[in-house]
């Protein structure tokens, strides 16, 4: 009987309800309970730099971030991610490098756990604007008896906007032509190119208008010849107590073929200009006229000889410096040495009673080492001095003594 009685009530409707009703509430106390659990998440976030000065760029920094952060999971559920933010604050800040805190921007009921890097290196560079004028880079050589007599380009410059940093390594502006181009005749596009001093290439944060521009040419109907001075000039400086006394040209003259409208308007023919930086004694250049291709060509040989005149002199102050090498003297065990450093700086002043130095023509002084009896492979000595002229005397020398290092065969 009892076995009766509960087995009607397990299978009554109203123990089903009861049981059904238990185990909903169970599953909603469970679903609640873990929504108000925090739960953790980490994102990458874009780094947003504000308030950057007019006229200044944002260089060399931190394009995002690792942001973690903590919520619950119902939170979760309805956050949008991407409203998540990071920025930098560079208001009034102009040209340097800067370190900066980075702040993070969350919704309410979101806490930040970490972001890395918490700390970022910005540089702040200054934007400008600089006008090249465009060069014709030719790519090859025009057929023999071909002349261009006019070369038209539109337009002829170009406007570079960018960094400062960058733009002061920007050289020029090039557009690179095949002849075959211009002697078919018309206007023809070409693309510019901007070029630094290590050469071509994609420069960052800059931006130049036009890209392309036109180029138009017309051919030489007669040409004509013209005999011109080549002109020499010289860049940097003698060694102090030096001076460049004669410039010789050989030729001193070429002469040119080209239209008439060219070589009207060319009075001389300029080559690159000679480096005389540190010079203290004659030498001599062998150096290419620069000619505008394709336009002017030049009668026979195309290299010009500068032969350059260096002496010595004392600046009104009495006193003459001299640099000099020093020679090897004598025999020794070893083939040859080298002497460290090779020149000795060398002051000269008139001798007793003079007041005034000699025009030197050859300098009356020599700088030797005697190597005889040597036999250690590296050995100080003192230079000697050996002076051919009675009307001068030495000063000083620096230094008095230089190292000689032994050769081997």
């Amino acid at each position: 009987m009892a076995f009766k009685r509960l087995d009607t009530l397990l299978s009554s409707r109203f123990l089903l309800r009861v049981v059904a009703l238990g185990i909903a509430l169970l599953v909603w106390f469970y679903v609640a309970g873990d929504k108000g659990i925090e739960v953790g998440k980490s994102l990458r976030v874009k780094v947003d730099y504000r308030n950057v000065s007019p006229g200044f760029s944002v260089s060399h920094s931190a394009s995002d971030a690792l942001v973690r952060v903590s919520a619950s999971r119902r939170l979760f559920e309805g956050l949008e991610l991407g409203k998540l933010a990071c920025e930098v604050d560079l208001k009034d800040l102009e040209s340097g490098k800067y370190r900066l805190p980075l702040r993070v921007l969350l919704p309410p009921g979101v806490r930040l756990v970490a972001v890395v890097p918490d700390v970022v290196t910005v540089e702040l560079v200054r934007l400008i604007e600089k006008v090249l004028p465009v060069r014709i880079a030719w790519s090859g050589e025009f057929p023999e008896g071909t002349l261009v007599d006019k070369l038209v380009l539109t337009p002829s410059e170009v406007t570079v906007r960018g960094p400062e940093n960058v733009l002061q390594n920007i050289t020029e502006a090039v557009v690179n032509v095949v002849p075959g181009q211009v002697l078919e005749g018309g206007e023809v596009s070409v693309e510019v190119r901007l070029k630094t001093g290590k050469g071509a290439g994609s420069l960052s944060g800059v931006d130049f208008y036009p890209k392309e521009i036109k180029l138009q040419a017309s051919m030489v109907k007669d040409v004509t010849r013209k005999t011109v001075p080549v002109v020499v000039s010289l860049s940097g400086a003698p060694e102090f107590g030096y001076r460049i006394e004669e410039t010789v040209i050989i030729p001193p003259a070429v002469e040119l073929l080209g239209a008439k409208s060219i070589l009207d308007a060319l009075d001389n023919l300029e080559i690159p200009p000679i480096d005389v930086t540190g010079l203290t004694e004659d030498k001599t250049f062998e150096v290419e006229p620069v000619l505008p291709l394709g336009q002017v060509k030049q009668v026979g040989s195309g290299k010009v000889k500068v032969s350059l005149v260096v002496r010595p002199v004392d600046n009104g102050t009495g006193v003459m410096r001299l640099k000099l090498p020093v020679k090897v003297e004598g025999k020794s065990v070893y083939p040859s040495w080298k002497p460290v450093p090779s020149t000795v700086s060398v002051q000269v002043v008139p001798a007793a009673g003079g007041e005034v130095l000699p025009d030197l023509e050859d300098i009356p002084v020599e700088i030797f080492v005697d190597v005889t009896n040597l036999v250690s492979k590296k050995i100080s000595v003192p230079v000697q001095i050996r002076v051919n002229s009675k009307e001068i005397r030495i000063l000083k020398v620096e230094p008095e003594r230089v190292t000689l290092h032994a050769m081997n065969p």
